[in-house]
């Protein structure tokens, strides 16, 4: 309504607390002011938050806000037209300023978060670089000394016996390895960093345990060469503890079973030559007794 002229219009405002009042309407550079019959000033309304309740031939109704505390009445059908215009004026242009903010938001939270993920991945790399063969046992140690209230086999029963054996795969390759079997309901084994590897004592008992218990060790064998282990381990830390710990105190640690690196056997037929006899296997089993 760029022809309307009128600088203000009768109007009829209402309010929760008030009588309906006659009052004069007029239309400020940034706000709807509203005076009554005297002149004196009773509202300013700002154009940004004004909005059409109801639009009719004879009255449109306006209200400042959703809560519809007031309401305002206007009859002149140029003046309604009018007050549509700068409201929705108003609001792009409220809307065209918080875009250059949004996206300056939107950009700080996306290069926070870059930054985040590449400042974790370098203190986790940090925090492998210092980790020597002894400190990468000792963080296995705690973490196996952690668990309670599961039982295992005697280790060192059972890692001197299968060490003895000089014909098999597990002989010369498992001397980085020590198998731990415990009694556990989960069908999976768990490698600690320093080469600790957790083995559910149902293997012993299966039909192919041998070949099983020969495929995980080769696979443990190889991750604990690859740092798997540690990685996994420090990949679970908060990045608070991870801090601490590159500044040479690891209390704060977390060394939950969970943390280990979770391994699955799928019968790799390169190994099923290299695994125990029937007697070793079951020697071996006369050995872990829980």
């Amino acid at each position: 309504m760029v022809g309307y002229s009128k600088l203000e219009v009768k109007g009829e405002w209402r309010s929760n607390s008030d009588q309906p009042r006659e009052v004069l309407v007029a239309f400020g550079s940034i706000s709807l002011n509203i005076f009554d019959t005297k002149g004196e000033p009773l509202r300013q309304w700002a154009y940004s938050s004004i909005f059409l309740k109801n639009k009719e031939a004879s009255k449109s109704i306006f209200c400042p806000d959703l809560e519809e505390t007031e309401s305002l009445y206007i009859f002149d059908r140029d003046a309604v037209d009018h007050l549509i215009l700068l409201c929705n004026k108003t609001k792009r242009k409220k809307l065209a300023k918080l875009f250059p903010l949004l996206l300056i938001i939107i950009l700080l939270i996306v290069s926070s978060t870059l930054f985040l993920g590449y400042f974790r991945k370098v203190s986790e790399k940090i925090a492998l670089s210092l980790t020597s063969a002894e400190q990468e046992s000792n963080l296995g140690n705690i973490m196996f000394s952690n668990i309670s209230g599961i039982s295992y086999c005697d280790r060192n029963k059972t890692n001197e016996y299968i060490r003895s054996l000089d014909k098999n795969y597990l002989s010369t390759m498992s001397g980085n390895i020590e198998l731990i079997f415990i009694n556990q309901k989960e069908d999976r084994s768990i490698l600690f960093p320093g080469g600790k590897l957790l083995v559910p004592y149902s293997i012993l008992e299966k039909k192919n345990g041998a070949f099983v218990l020969a495929e995980i060790t080769k696979l443990a064998l190889e991750a604990t060469k690859d740092k798997k282990a540690i990685e996994k381990f420090f990949s679970k830390q908060r990045n608070k503890s991870l801090l601490i710990y590159i500044f040479g105190n690891f209390i704060d640690l977390n060394f939950h079973k969970d943390n280990g690196l979770f391994i699955s056997s799928g019968i790799n037929t390169e190994v099923l030559d290299e695994g125990f006899t029937d007697n070793e296997w079951l020697t071996l089993k006369n050995l872990c007794k829980l």
